[in-house]
């Protein structure tokens, strides 16, 4: 008698595994200046239901502004440069990642993403917890920030 392991995969519902390779990342998507998103999964990729998925790459001396993403959890990887990040209501605490490292950023977590270099950029892999950019800028805390070390537009 011949065993066959059963049908656990459901690929006739359409669910199929995608890859994008780096030459298809898409940048349409809300950018900030110093910061070049570039997506590989959203809500208009067939199949993305719950993630969202892209690179940042972060200009020397660059840092946002202070923001949170809603209800959206945030997993980031860092692949080169060196990251700093800041949060809290007053932006008062600051963690930095390098190469190797992962960075988890809660659900309406007031936070602010700054490239600790000025000479060099920071590139990191982001997954949230929702297929939608979602980004709520919060100017109110312009006064807390740390400020970029180089200016950049968005055109850049």
């Amino acid at each position: 008698m011949h065993w066959e392991p059963p049908i656990m995969s459901d690929i006739s519902a359409g669910k199929q595994i995608r890859v994008v390779h780096h030459d298809a990342l898409d940048g349409n998507t809300p950018q900030t200046p110093g910061l070049i998103r570039d997506v590989a999964f959203d809500a208009r990729n067939p199949g993305a239901a719950h993630l969202s998925a892209f690179r940042s790459t972060v200009k020397p001396g660059a840092a946002t502004g202070a923001h949170h993403h809603g209800q959206q959890e945030t997993v980031l990887y860092v692949i080169s440069g060196a990251a700093r990040f800041r949060w809290g209501d007053r932006l008062e605490h600051v963690a930095e990642a390098g190469p190797g490292d992962f960075v988890f950023v809660p659900a309406h977590v007031v936070h602010q993403e700054i490239n600790a270099s000025a000479e060099l950029e920071t590139v990191w892999v982001v997954v949230r917890s929702g297929v939608d950019p979602v980004v709520v800028n919060l100017p109110e805390l312009d006064g807390y920030v740390e400020r970029a070390v180089i200016e950049y537009t968005i055109a850049e």
